[in-house]
């Protein structure tokens, strides 16, 4: 007799938990090029720290990171809207010599301004009293160029968004000094009209939409597609703004009149290939390559928006399930037959297994011949039916009962109202920031706009930095634009200027380090939505709560955090003994809040109920103790940060849903911790515990790059697994006949529940049969009420499993 293959089983295929954490995932901003900052990350042995001085200002703050070279060259603020043909000349308190020629500036459409973003331009060099003028232009039609541009025959930038001028060489210095860090000026080209923000919107069952903000005066939108173009369905990469767009020619496949876009077959299905209202084969179909919105009003167009790279979000798009792995129409002897995952192929080409979701509301029972069963992919658009011939009520009664607490996809996201590109209408030079006010560019705007940055950042060094109660510990940060938005944000402050900082006046820096210090420091709450203005160069931010209300709620997390530790930490605790206490205190004394994301999940995930917010922040899992992913993995940080684990919050997805964990710092490995998953909220113990990230990315755990600095991430790969709770406790076996054997080892012992992992490509009915002639032996009589199932390499049998029903 076979064991059933009861999905029951702690329903842990269904209640993995997810979709609970506020975070925009698409898009990352590219890399911060801030010479400032490490990937440090750990905790500072400063337990007992003071809090910073509440009388500091931006220059006091500066002081702690900034290097004699930084502090001399404060950078060039950005230049906005300069003409198409603009030539940028910089003048030399030297003469720099030959060996400077070709090595002093370049234009690139990256911000990491590497050789391969470089773009084509005309450099001349010459002395005009003894010292170096170099100027550069732009060497034909430019990047991205358009129809009309190449009719013009002049030269230009092109239409990339943003570029980016790369300087080596100090401006000031009495001989020529080769800079330690390049000096990054981003500028735009001025267009007709406001260039659209585009971003990928991703559906709870995985459908692209293009979506853009709406352009004032705009009468319609033109929507453009570059993409390799392939006899095989492989979303290859294109050359992107890393690369300069070496190989991109956008062509227009689309005219809109509205803010959103999926109809990518163009025949009004929204790239569904549906065969009838119960069978739908293909979604995403001919979604590939990166996509680009235009704005039109009139004869004129704007220029080109960032793009929407569709092969960085390939595992995150699927297309279909491949012929050889189709279920659909298929025929099963009975419900124990029913697969309960599918190899659903992405738009890159690769594959996944995605669980099988079946309709037993729609089920009805036929007297005879086969009963269709329908089912969906969760995840996807994707749906059919198969057929049983053997089905009964109890059969329908089980699957109902697995499928209940499926995960939920989706999340409460802050939103980010920044212009990728500013208006039309915002100064090149923007000299009173109070008033808006700005004076036209003269000759050479690169002398206007660096004395106009010397004075607006001496101005804003001046200003006040928010003095707080925290300790100087729990406040995570690498450079002192990250501290003092740590400290503005934690104190709850609705305008931040950014007058100190010229770093951080463009969007894809200033959304990149926003994300890395909202995710690390567990103290910032409620932090609901945000937004740059360019001409007062100023954030605005909105909060959940006012900023009373977050310092008491800080106040609180803090008194409780100091009790939680004083229960379970003891003296003398190894680090593992601490991070492993911690973890516990979660499980025993923690819920998931499967409410708040059914409320988020009624209001499409585009805000929550006021009741709900703590859920979402440290407030929740701490004080209250229920929440969500994010607040669970804010909570571990922020009980590690006090007890000197170095640990960090990580952001992602599992099984293609936007999820939050941490890592900690082991050695030399960042090993990967997620108290979310853990036995109470899940039925599977330790599900992610020190585990490497292969052993993440098997069960469907995927990393962005919203957590920490773009350029950074590299050095938080875990390849080691030496640490890994399985691996640490004998749970891991190699072959079919060695995972026999250590069932049989753990049933002798009376465990009833049992969870393994099993290396290598293994058979699920291969995996069945051994279960079965395990507890067989072990105990005959279980064979009909034991469970076994699946989630990875993850194999959970439990005896006894439908009395858990």
């Amino acid at each position: 007799m076979k064991v059933k293959q009861m999905a029951i089983l702690l329903l842990i295929m269904c209640v993995i938990l997810t979709g609970c954490m506020g975070g925009s995932k698409e898009g990352s901003p590219a890399p911060s090029s801030s010479p400032a900052a490490t990937a440090t990350a750990e905790t500072k042995n400063t337990s007992g720290n003071p809090p910073p001085e509440a009388s500091q200002t931006v220059y006091d703050l500066k002081q702690k990171y900034d290097s004699d070279e930084a502090d001399h060259n404060p950078g060039i603020m950005p230049m906005y809207n300069v003409e198409q043909d603009m030539e940028f000349i910089f003048r030399f308190n030297t003469d720099l010599g030959s060996e400077a020629i070709g090595k002093t500036l370049s234009v690139h459409t990256d911000i990491e301004a590497l050789p391969e973003s470089k773009v084509a331009t005309l450099e001349d060099s010459q002395l005009v009293d003894g010292k170096s003028v170099y100027s550069i232009k732009p060497l034909g039609f430019g990047v991205l160029p358009s129809d009309s541009l190449r009719a013009t025959g002049d030269s230009s930038w092109g239409n990339a968004p943003v570029y980016y001028i790369r300087l080596n060489y100090d401006l000031d210095a009495k001989s020529p000094t080769l800079l330690k860090q390049p000096v990054i000026i981003p500028f735009t080209v001025k267009s007709d009209l406001p260039t659209p923000t585009l971003q990928a919107d991703i559906s709870p069952d995985g459908r692209l939409t293009l979506v853009w903000n709406e352009v004032p005066g705009a009468e319609s939108y033109n929507i453009y597609s570059a993409s390799h173009i392939t006899m095989e369905n492989i979303n290859e990469p294109l050359s992107g703004a890393e690369q300069g767009y070496a190989d991109q020619r956008p062509l227009k496949i689309a005219t809109v009149q509205g803010n959103a876009y999926n109809d990518f077959m163009k025949d009004g299905r929204g790239a569904l290939g549906i065969v009838d209202e119960t069978i739908t084969s293909v979604q995403n179909n001919n979604v590939q390559g990166e996509y680009y919105v235009t704005a039109v009003q009139g004869d004129k167009e704007s220029r080109f928006s960032r793009s929407v790279d569709t092969v960085a979000l390939s595992k995150r798009l699927p297309r279909t399930v491949a012929p050889e792995d189709n279920i659909n129409l298929k025929l099963y002897k009975n419900a124990k037959e029913l697969p309960k995952t599918v190899p659903v192929q992405f738009i890159d080409g690769s594959k996944a297994s995605v669980t099988v979701m079946y309709d037993t509301g729609a089920v009805t029972l036929k007297a005879s011949g086969p009963t269709d069963v329908p089912y969906t992919i969760q995840g996807t658009a994707l749906k059919g039916y198969v057929q049983v011939t053997q089905l009964t009520e109890a059969d329908i009664t089980s699957l109902a009962a697995a499928q209940s607490n499926k995960a939920n996809p989706g999340y409460v996201e802050p939103q980010n109202d920044t212009d990728y590109v500013p208006a039309p209408d915002v100064p090149t030079i923007i000299d009173n920031n109070d008033n808006g006010n700005a004076s036209e560019p003269g000759d050479n705007v690169i002398d206007q706009q660096k004395e106009n940055t010397k004075s607006k950042v001496e101005e804003g060094n001046k200003q006040a930095v928010p003095g707080t109660t925290i300790r100087a510990d729990l406040i995570h940060a690498d450079s002192a634009l990250e501290e003092y938005l740590a400290l503005t944000l934690m104190n709850g402050d609705t305008e931040i200027s950014l007058q100190a900082f010229p770093e951080a006046q463009n969007a894809r820096t200033l959304v990149d380090v926003i994300e890395k210090v909202v995710y690390q420091n567990p103290l910032i709450l409620g932090f609901r939505g945000y937004g740059y203005d360019y001409e007062k160069l100023t954030l605005n931010v909105k909060y959940d709560d006012s900023a009373e209300i977050i310092r008491s709620k800080q106040k609180e997390i803090l008194a409780e955090a100091d009790k939680v530790i004083a229960a379970v930490i003891k003296e003398g605790m190894s680090a593992d003994e601490k991070q492993m206490a911690i973890y516990d205190y979660l499980n025993d004394n923690t819920a998931y809040d499967d409410a708040a994301l059914e409320n988020a999940m009624e209001q499409e995930f585009k805000t929550v109920d006021a009741k709900y917010n703590d859920s979402f922040n440290t407030y929740g899992i701490l004080v209250k103790k229920v929440g969500v992913c994010m607040s669970y993995a804010h909570t571990f940080q922020l009980l590690s940060d006090l007890v000197q684990v170095p640990s960090m919050v990580v952001t992602g997805t599992m099984s293609g849903v936007n999820h939050a964990w941490n890592k900690v710092k082991i050695g030399d490995e960042w090993v990967n911790v997620d108290p979310t998953n853990n036995a109470t909220n899940t039925g599977l113990p330790y599900l992610l515990y020190n585990s490497n990230d292969a052993t993440a990315s098997d069960v469907e755990y995927v990393m962005d790059k919203g957590y920490w600095l773009d350029h950074e991430l590299p050095l938080f790969k875990s390849t080691s697994n030496a640490y890994d709770y399985y691996v640490t406790q004998g749970l891991e076996v190699d072959s079919l006949e060695a995972y026999k054997t250590k069932l049989a080892e753990q049933l002798k012992k009376g465990e009833t529940l049992v969870v393994l992992r099993v290396l290598g490509n293994t058979d699920s009915s291969e995996l069945m049969q051994k279960t079965a002639e395990v507890i067989k032996q072990h105990d005959a009589a279980k064979l009909d009420s034991a469970g076994m199932v699946e989630l990875g390499s993850y194999v959970a049998v439990q005896l006894d499993a439908a009395a858990g029903q």
